[in-house]
């Protein structure tokens, strides 16, 4: 299996607490607090990766160093 680049594992990671949350309400189920606590740390660790992954780029700049285009530039 390919190694996971930075983008795609915090990606990956705000989908599993995506999934997570939506199974909760979606079924009535309980999350722990270390749950949620560890859900919160996954959410925070892809917002900082996003936040560093995107930091240099300007609008109408393109694709700057090979990273993934945003929502608005698919």
């Amino acid at each position: 299996m390919p190694e996971l680049g930075r983008l795609e594992w915090a990606r990956m990671n705000l989908d599993q607490v995506r999934r997570q949350l939506l199974d909760a309400a979606a079924w009535g189920k309980w999350l722990t607090p270390e749950q949620l606590e560890h859900a919160a740390r996954k959410i925070a660790e892809g917002m900082r990766i996003y936040a560093e992954e995107t930091a240099g780029r300007v609008a109408g700049q393109g694709d700057p160093a090979g990273a993934e285009p945003t929502a608005t530039e698919r």
